[in-house]
């Protein structure tokens, strides 16, 4: 599951998401995952002064390109 791509985004459903923890800190540089609708991207969250929309349609891990049929991370 990835944090919604808009609307309201409080730290309970980043949790939810990353699993990092309740603090801005615990994310800081961070590796994300989030798709184009093509490709699947990666990028590192700031270190220092990013935004709550930073988290906008990312993921701690890649559940778009998964291709097990189990219970795990991806859903899939």
């Amino acid at each position: 599951m990835a944090v919604p791509s808009s609307g309201a985004v409080g730290f309970s459903t980043v949790n939810a998401v990353f699993g990092y923890g309740n603090h801005m800190s615990q994310y800081a540089g961070r590796v994300y995952y989030y798709t184009n609708g093509v490709s699947t991207l990666t990028g590192n969250f700031p270190t220092s002064n990013f935004h709550m929309s930073q988290f906008y349609g990312k993921s701690g891990h890649d559940e778009w390109n998964c291709a097990c049929n189990c219970d795990c991370a991806c859903g899939k």
